[in-house]
């Protein structure tokens, strides 16, 4: 290893890189073992705890409400056991308990994360973490690659370089070209791995499917254009030897074999790959008719247009032809294949060819377009307030001009309004992450740091496994709720140590098993409009849950009143889970389906305000709303008691004599006589009142939650799933007056409750409640901002 190169992996003269050398005999010396060679690093990286999910914050927020209830019922039990007849304050005890405990969050948590993902799916984005679903909407940085998620995968060949010509495929006259054109393609057809899938006879040849890199495919495609008949080319041009193209050495070499004009057996050896490699190993040029030496001007004229090219965005390879005429190489390959070697052995001779004195060709250029879809997708994602972080392994000149036609830096022709009107920063560059490589990993990471910091979007050129993963690591570290898209092993470091892993269809089995998402179509615009999905679950979560814990306050304030007051009025149990199953959960799954209201993807993500229960909902919920409807529960009782003959006066300190059943001459307030039988059955009667009370009152409330700051017209009511809700609601209520309540089936008599005269009682206050909350939405609509907005928004 070179003593300049202070990374292993990074040197020229590595033969083997651990694992990666499954089969053969090589000779080596081991320079790292464990968990110092590159499998080791990654393995350690992948075994580290992940991030805590917002999910998880949820249902640890929602446990210590839980637990929270259950000590303040345990600490009101223990104080209320002196009571006589204790069998009536352990039910009233257990029915607060049953009416405070928010039995329903778990259910309508997993209700709405797995609405959620059923509509990521159908944007073809497979969930196999549910609880990611409520934390990409979270993301502040998204750390993406660059070629497959924001490019097409469908490469196509766009320039051609030969006889010192840069020819255009777009006006292409094939007839009208050399020899030599042919020749190249006929070499970019011969030195490539991709072949024609079996079952596509009749098939239209652009439309045949292919195996192979998209690379290769490309040019194979091209090639099926041209030449008459690809099957006999590679038939006539049997292949004895190939060196297939990796990172390291940058070029493919393939040994043909053929017979010449005179029907002579003859081996080509032909070279694809990086031109400054190739061209390096060449000593002639081929120009028309004539062989030219292939001297220093020569190649620099060369690799000036490769590099233009590079800066177009353009993949170039560059192709060289040499015939093996030593008698040692011709019989060495001239008895492959004849059944005197194995099948594992076929290519085995390749590197005792001298792959050097070889005849240019010429270079073919390669475009991978943008998806049409990205430039308006990196639009929302900076209106979002998402940093993006794109990576990528290409030259910074290709990351640069990529990132140019996919909108994330501007054009050098852009002027400085337009950049603005795009969002994009004026001066943002792609950095050269291989100027940092030789340097140890606490300085690279301060790098890494500094340019996070500085940059409001960031592109990283020729980025290294360690180098992508400190990045996400660096993100986390500053505070960032990072989501990293990745297709290959080298990216799962990165993806466990995000708060969302992200990957791509038909990448690596291993970053797959590590991802929370699949993105099916390999888009990134996917991954930007599953964002408002997820946004949209959190609004519609609180939406929910203000809803349900509207109808606490009423608990707690009937406890109140009958141990304080003694007034003799609780919910029965039954009823109490009815109203936690029936009025509040039912309709608020409900909500998870209720539509944006305003723009989600135009606001900054929320992570300071990352609760589903703050303040501001149990302000609005217990204080504004719930305060209104125990008003009318409680209205609705003393009226009903009144034109019984019981009046609120006569009602105080009654509680525990109310439930004694030895006692048959309770007085009204007009003298009569209530038996311990009459009492129970008026008992029946106002715990069913209550419940239609707080039920009407709920679908009230049920439709002025459909919006925290938009007006409920222009909102719109396309909601029907919530539509059905308050139909079930009013069913409710008017089942409850024609039937007795189920706590008093056993009783005679029928129930006497009049769904008119109820209605009257509840009007003025669901008036009022109408009244009041349109009022703050208006408001706040017309004052963003505002005092108001800070203290009820939730």
């Amino acid at each position: 290893m070179s003593s300049k190169t202070l990374s292993k992996w990074s040197s020229s003269n590595m033969g083997l890189a651990c694992t990666h050398a499954i089969s053969g005999i090589g000779f080596a010396v081991a320079l790292a073992c464990g968990r110092n060679t590159e499998v080791g690093s990654m393995t350690d990286l992948c075994f580290k705890e992940r991030s805590r999910s917002r999910s998880q914050k949820h249902q640890k927020q929602i446990s210590y409400y839980m637990l929270l209830v259950a000590i303040v019922c345990f600490i009101l039990l223990f104080l209320t056991t002196g009571f006589e007849h204790g069998h009536i304050v352990y039910e009233v005890n257990l029915s607060l308990l049953i009416g405070l405990t928010p039995v329903y969050l778990p259910f309508i948590l997993y209700w709405g994360l797995r609405r959620t993902r059923k509509e990521m799916g159908r944007k073809q984005c497979h969930v196999r973490n549910l609880r990611a679903t409520c934390t990409l909407g979270l993301s502040t940085v998204i750390v993406s690659d660059l070629v497959g998620t924001m490019t097409k995968r469908r490469m196509r060949v766009s320039e051609i370089f030969v006889d010192m010509g840069l020819l255009s495929v777009d006006n292409l006259d094939v007839s009208a070209q050399s020899p030599r054109f042919i020749e190249l393609i006929r070499a970019s057809v011969l030195c490539n791995d991709a072949v024609i899938c079996p079952g596509n006879i009749g098939v239209p040849k652009m439309q045949k499917d292919m195996y192979g890199n998209i690379l290769d495919i490309a040019l194979l495609k091209f090639g099926l254009m041209i030449l008459p008949s690809i099957d006999l080319l590679r038939h006539d041009h049997e292949k004895v030897a190939n060196k297939h193209y990796n990172s390291e050495d940058k070029v493919q070499v393939t040994v043909h074999r053929t017979r010449d004009a005179d029907g002579h057996l003859k081996l080509v050896l032909l070279m694809k790959g990086h031109c400054e490699v190739v061209i390096r190993r060449c000593s002639t040029f081929a120009i028309r008719d004539e062989e030219l030496p292939l001297d220093e001007q020569l190649q620099e004229i060369i690799l000036s247009l490769a590099d233009g090219l590079l800066e177009a965005g353009r993949h170039v390879r560059a192709f060289a032809y040499k015939e093996l005429s030593d008698e040692l190489e011709f019989r060495r390959f001239s008895q492959v294949n004849t059944g005197l070697e194995g099948g594992e052995y076929k290519y085995r001779d390749y590197l005792a060819v001298d792959t050097y004195s070889l005849r240019f060709l010429g270079m073919i250029a390669t475009y991978n377009p943008p998806r049409s879809t990205i430039p308006k997708a990196v639009d929302r994602c900076r209106a979002a307030g998402i940093k993006l972080i794109v990576v990528t392994q290409r030259k910074p000149k290709m990351a640069k001009a990529l990132a140019v036609d996919v909108g994330i830096l501007p054009a050098p022709s852009d002027t400085f309004q337009a950049v603005n009107l795009k969002r994009m920063p004026p001066t943002a560059e792609v950095v050269d992450m291989s100027q940092y490589a030789d340097e140890k990993p606490q300085h690279q990471r301060r790098h890494i740091e500094q340019l996070i910091l500085n940059q409001q979007d960031l592109v990283c050129a020729a980025t290294s496994t360690d180098q992508l993963h400190w990045i996400a690591d660096a993100c986390r570290r500053l505070g960032a709720v990072v989501s990293v898209i990745g297709g290959t092993l080298h990216d799962t470091p990165a993806m466990r140590s995000s708060h969302v892993g992200v990957a791509k269809y038909g990448s690596a089995v291993m970053c797959e098993a590590s991802a929370d998402l699949i993105l099916l179509d390999t888009s990134f615009a996917t991954l930007v409009s599953v964002v408002g999905d997820s946004r949209l679950l959190f609004e519609n979560l609180k939406k929910a849950l203000a809803y349900c814990l509207a109808t606490n306050i009423c608990n707690i304030l009937v406890y109140l009143f009958f141990f304080l007051l003694g007034i003799p009025l609780y919910i029965h149990i039954m009823d109490e889970l009815i109203l936690a199953f029936l009025v509040n959960l039912v309709p608020a799954l409900t909500l998870i389906y209720e539509p944006p209201e305003e723009n989600l993807m135009l606001q900054m993500p929320k992570v300071y305000d990352d609760f589903l229960l703050n303040s501001r909902l149990f302000f609005v919920s217990h204080i504004l709303v719930g305060t209104i409807e125990a008003a009318a529960v409680f209205m609705t009782y003393f009226v009903f008691m009144a034109d019984k003959g019981f009046l609120p006066r006569t009602l105080v300190a009654l509680n525990i004599a109310w439930h004694d059943d030895m006692l048959d001459d309770i007085t009204d307030s007009f003298g009569q006589e209530w038996s311990s039988e009459a009492r129970r059955q008026l008992e029946c009667q106002v715990s069913s009142l209550c419940l239609m009370s707080l039920a009407v009152m709920q679908c009230t409330n049920l439709v002025l939650t459909k919006t925290g700051r938009a007006n409920l017209l222009a909102h719109g009511f396309r909601n029907w799933l919530l539509s059905l809700a308050v139909l079930l609601l009013i069913c409710l209520c008017v089942q409850l007056c024609i039937m007795d309540s189920t706590v008093c089936l056993r009783l005679e008599g029928t129930n006497e409750l009049h769904f008119g005269h109820f209605l009257l009682t509840n009007c003025p206050f669901m008036i009022l409640l109408v009244f009041i909350e349109t009022t703050r939405r208006y408001f706040i609509r017309l004052f963003p901002d505002s005092w108001l907005e800070l203290a009820t928004m939730y």
